[in-house]
């Protein structure tokens, strides 16, 4: 009887085979570029500009290929002081956004940015809307991984597109 069951169980594996479940360790290494901004004559090092970690940063992570404003956020994720983050993921398709993007204008621009004055000021509404629904880093599982995550920043704005620098040029 034991091996009859034994038999019976072999053979629905194999007509139905299991969806691979299992996770995925997906290491992530960010670094902001800033470049150069002016000032002295530079070297040629200094006038590539550098990579900063993105320690303390946050991000949302979303299951799906595309973003929508109703996926639900299914983990987030700090960057620690070296700009690492670690995250347990199963095999498939995920999009990764700034947490600081659920934040309102105001919000947004009292913890990221320079207040506007008039050395800067902010695009629009329109701008900053858009920005939102901006993904950050597509993402697909498969395998174990890691990945290189590496934004761009402006000279006195940093990431934010939606601020922008009208005061004096640089020396």
């Amino acid at each position: 009887m034991t091996l009859l069951f034994l038999i019976l169980f072999s053979s629905c594996a194999v007509m139905f085979p299991r969806q691979n479940g299992e996770v995925k360790i997906v290491e992530i290494h960010g670094t902001v570029h800033k470049p150069y901004c002016g000032g002295a004559r530079p070297s040629p090092d200094v006038a590539a500009g550098y990579y900063e970690p993105m320690n303390g940063q946050s991000f949302n992570v979303y299951q799906g290929a595309e973003f929508s404003v109703d996926l639900p956020i299914i983990r987030k994720f700090t960057f620690d002081q070296e700009g690492n983050a670690t995250l347990k993921l199963l095999p498939g398709n995920y999009v990764i956004m700034h947490a600081d993007k659920l934040l309102p204008l105001d919000e947004f621009v009292a913890k990221n940015g320079v207040a506007p004055n008039e050395h800067y000021k902010i695009k629009d509404a329109g701008c900053f809307n858009e920005w939102k629904n901006t993904v950050d880093l597509y993402l697909q599982v498969i395998n174990d991984t890691l990945i290189e995550f590496r934004p761009k920043a402006k000279c006195w704005v940093g990431t934010n597109p939606c601020m922008e620098y009208v005061g004096p040029p640089a020396p």
